[in-house]
């Protein structure tokens, strides 16, 4: 039987996209037979899963992100000196060797070059992060790139880590995010008070100044009266036009209801609201800078747009004239499926 372990601070289910990402391999990996081990602080799942993997669990220690991450790299250094028969696959920047190293977090390096016109200099933070991400990729045997805008901008800023980089699109969980949730628009919208001759933009994300949601509310007044703005992932003040909703649960019912989602992004490696947006049937507005953007068909699902206030105006002002087909929608990502994606993985690690 084959052993890999699986490295990130947290792992499992409803703590996080990059988090649920490593869960899903874990639990592909399970079905292949493979012996699986988390090393984590944080650990999600269901029990019966648990009960099937091997447990590094590890404590914070240290006051702010950039100090808990040394400590956890510590304790993870600590474990792996008595796993040596495993295979490491790691979705964090561990800046020692890793068999894999996946690119699921933004790359810092592409970060500050895009934030040193804002800011002028490079926070410690940052000049931290940027040291591990460099040790990380190489020191790994392999870098994982979810899409191939990864790809490029290692090509651009490491590229002396360009040849052992690969591209494995990532899954989508298609039982949750599918067209038939297109059937239930109307219920849907009942049960949030909008009208059915309401337009919805959706826009989905946590860190919402990285993702452009300001950008879009500047948007927003300049586009008819019908036009109005779901926002997922962010605390806020609602008015007639903007619905702040926080945190939720059941996401899959606002891309239902949702007759557009946008995400102006500043960077995403690859955001996977937008891939749960097409999954579900619903057209995209999305940036360059997007790593999902490469499944985005001009007129067919969406557009990809400069993230500029008046091409994000105006492709919005497109998608209202249009009529999309839910059903093609989900075709253009239906072969994003994890089990492709961790086959591509294991081929990588043999």
């Amino acid at each position: 039987m084959k052993k890999i372990i699986l490295l990130r601070p947290k792992i499992g289910f409803g703590i996080g996209g990059a988090e649920a990402h490593a869960a899903n391999v874990a639990l592909k990996l399970l079905e292949r037979g493979f012996k699986v081990g988390l090393i984590a602080h944080t650990i999600s799942f269901p029990e019966e899963i648990l009960k099937n993997l091997e447990l590094y669990q590890v404590k914070w220690k240290g006051f702010g992100s950039v100090p808990k991450h040394l400590f956890f790299i510590y304790q993870a250094k600590k474990i792996l000196a008595n796993l040596s028969s495993y295979k490491l696959i790691s979705f964090f920047r561990y800046p020692y060797p890793s068999d894999l190293f996946i690119l699921c977090d933004p790359l810092i390096a592409f970060l500050q070059q895009q934030k040193a016109s804002i800011f002028r200099r490079f926070s410690l933070r940052y000049k931290i992060l940027l040291t591990l991400e460099k040790k990380a990729l190489i020191n790994a045997k392999k870098v994982v790139s979810l899409f191939c805008l990864g790809k490029e901008l290692i090509k651009q800023f490491y590229p002396e880590v360009y040849s052992k980089t690969v591209v494995c699109h990532r899954g989508m969980d298609f039982k949750r995010f599918n067209p038939s949730l297109k059937k239930l628009k109307t219920i849907y919208r009942k049960e949030k008070g909008f009208d059915e001759k309401d337009f919805l933009l959706l826009f989905v994300g946590y860190d919402a100044k990285r993702k452009g949601l300001s950008l879009l509310m500047e948007v927003l007044p300049e586009l008819p009266e019908r036009v109005k703005l779901l926002v997922v992932g962010r605390e806020g003040v609602s008015t007639r036009r903007v619905r702040f909703l926080g945190k939720i649960q059941e996401v899959e019912k606002y891309y239902g209801m949702a007759d557009l989602f946008v995400l102006p992004t500043r960077y995403d490696p690859g955001a996977m609201a937008t891939l749960e947006a097409l999954a579900t049937g619903t057209p995209v507005v999305t940036t360059f800078y997007d790593g999902t953007s490469e499944f985005v068909k001009e007129g067919l699902n969406g557009f990809v747009v400069n993230r500029t206030k008046e091409d994000l105006r105006q492709a919005i002002l497109k998608a209202l004239s249009l009529r999309f087909d839910p059903e093609r929608i989900s075709q253009t990502v239906s072969h994003l499926t994890w089990d492709s994606y961790v086959d591509c993985l294991i081929s990588q690690l043999e």
